[in-house]
């Protein structure tokens, strides 16, 4: 008599991949980075005052103060944003070193060795640059201008969020889900170019809106998107943008505390 073996488990269909992110969707993406940091920047700093107002004397001044918000408001962004993008990415798009993936693929040595070489020349070269164009004006930026006056120790504190956190997120944002958007549609040349300009002028607001600071970060944005490109991995871009951001943070350690 014929039967049905229910031991054995009909084969499960796949489901199919979800398409690719348009640009509306990555562009969302970034912005709403920003947008995070805003808001966790408005909580954490809201509640900061009222800490300092209820309790003066057990609350750290402003310049502290201020240091543990920005550690908080990024490492909440960050977190939330690379849930978000590789959440709708997939896990398959994350490990795909082509022009449509994110790259989170293993690179080789030399490439490291040269993302290490670019990330100490970007600053040194976009040093040289910004000063040619501003001339006896200073440029700093809004995070600068918080660990100059504050403690030693907050200014250690705040190293790992700087050098690591920041790069790691932005490089996912610009050198992951933008590039891979632009080479798809423009090809690699443009794709470079463009994501480099967008990666410096997102930064304008930080920067008091000095445009004569943008052209460094646009030399690091090609620095990083090259290394990207020819690399096939995240990796050595997010190691020239620490690299970068290690040398932007000397200063700190030269300032006087407030």
């Amino acid at each position: 008599m014929p039967y049905d073996d229910l031991s054995v488990t009909p084969p499960v269909p796949l489901s199919p991949r979800r398409p690719a992110p348009g640009v509306v969707e990555t562009i969302l993406c970034i912005t709403g980075y920003f947008a995070l940091q805003f808001g966790f920047g408005g909580l954490f700093g809201g509640l900061s005052m009222q800490l300092a107002r209820r309790f003066p004397g057990a609350v750290p001044d402003a310049p502290d103060r201020l240091i543990v918000v920005v550690i908080l408001t990024i490492a909440c962004s960050a977190a939330l944003t690379f849930w978000v993008i590789l959440r709708r990415w997939g896990p398959w798009r994350a490990t795909d070193d082509g022009p449509g993936g994110l790259g989170f693929t293993p690179p080789t040595g030399q490439f490291i060795a040269l993302a290490t070489a670019m990330g100490i020349a970007a600053p040194l070269l976009g040093g040289l640059l910004t000063k040619l164009l501003a001339g006896d004006h200073d440029v700093t930026q809004a995070v600068s201008d918080i660990a100059d006056n504050a403690h030693l120790a907050m200014r250690i504190a705040l190293l790992p969020v700087v050098v690591l956190v920041g790069p790691a997120v932005e490089e996912l944002l610009f050198r992951g889900a933008l590039l891979s958007l632009l080479r798809t549609r423009l090809g690699d040349g443009w794709a470079i170019g463009l994501s480099a300009a967008i990666f410096g002028l997102v930064h304008l607001p930080d920067l008091a809106w000095l445009w004569y600071a943008i052209p460094n970060l646009i030399l690091v944005g090609v620095f990083c998107a090259w290394l990207r490109v020819r690399s096939g991995s995240i990796w050595p871009s997010f190691v020239t943008h620490a690299a970068n951001n290690a040398l932007a943070t000397v200063a700190w350690f030269t300032a006087t505390s407030g």
